[in-house]
């Protein structure tokens, strides 16, 4: 049966919950709405940002510890790693992978050298995205270095009007590996607020040669201002699975693609692996 016909199931089930429905959802019950709306969402993965214990997301923590075996002596690529909190969590959970952590933006990288010195993390200025050369990085005015910093100036100003650019340099993660002889990738972790499409979209050849074990990336409410769907990262990572991370670090699988369960513009974690 084609996916767009209802299943009989389906009609069975709407007629029986129609009394149901017809009593809540009424203004007068908005409020339950609300409340089982954002109690579905966390179910699902969805805003749950706990804090963990060690500067991450409880969530993520629970991830990297899963995954830590995985990684082992790998490659690891911190994409947008702000001032260290995350490979600082890689380092500890992976003392033998080889970290390169990406962060441009010239003030929060300072920090991030600070704050890795003697760690052995290799820490890169360029920003990836699917173009190489300069690129304008954008941030707050009233906040410049913050963890909103992003190569897309409408993520930033979703946020606030008034904005700071920096020139960055740019460059791609297919034309980093190959000019770096890296051949297999342990762990991509990318979170460049609403920019991490292009990311992976620089990724192409790689992504097509499955170079990268495990992909972490965001879906959050910038993709609004970037005009990317959860259905272009599908298109973006063909050969494979994308899941939606859970608060105890497991995967809740997304496929197939459906536009109810996926486009839903609220901050989650998404992790893809090869099939």
């Amino acid at each position: 049966m084609p996916r767009w016909q209802v299943r009989p199931g389906h009609e069975l089930l709407a007629r029986t919950t129609y009394p149901l429905f017809w009593l809540l959802n009424r203004p007068s019950m908005a409020w339950f709405g609300r409340a089982a709306y954002d109690f579905a969402l966390r179910c699902n993965g969805i805003a749950i940002n706990f804090r963990g214990r060690h500067g991450l997301s409880a969530a993520e923590e629970a991830f990297l510890a899963r995954i830590a075996p995985e990684i082992g002596d790998g490659t690891v690529l911190d994409v947008g790693a702000n001032t260290g909190a995350y490979a600082v969590a890689l380092r500890r959970l992976a003392p033998l992978a080889r970290i390169l952590a990406f962060e441009p933006h010239p003030a929060t990288r300072a920090v991030l050298e600070e704050r890795l010195a003697g760690t052995g993390v290799e820490i890169q200025a360029a920003a990836l995205g699917d173009t190489r050369g300069r690129a304008r990085l954008f941030d707050f005015a009233t906040a410049d270095g913050s963890t909103q910093a992003s190569l897309s100036r409408d993520s930033v100003a979703l946020y606030e009007e008034e904005v700071v650019e920096h020139a960055v340099a740019a460059t791609t993660l297919d034309h980093f590996l190959d000019a770096n002889g890296i051949g297999t990738v342990a762990f991509l972790k990318v979170d460049t607020e609403g920019h991490d499409l292009h990311v992976l979209r620089g990724a192409r050849e790689s992504i097509a040669r499955q170079r990268f074990r495990v992909i972490q990336f965001e879906f959050i409410g910038a993709n609004i201002a970037t005009g990317v769907t959860m259905r272009d990262f599908f298109d973006a990572l063909p050969g494979y699975r994308i899941a939606r991370l859970c608060l105890n670090g497991s995967e809740m699988p997304l496929d197939p693609y459906g536009v109810k369960r996926c486009e839903i513009f609220v901050n989650h974690n998404l992790i893809a692996r090869p099939v």
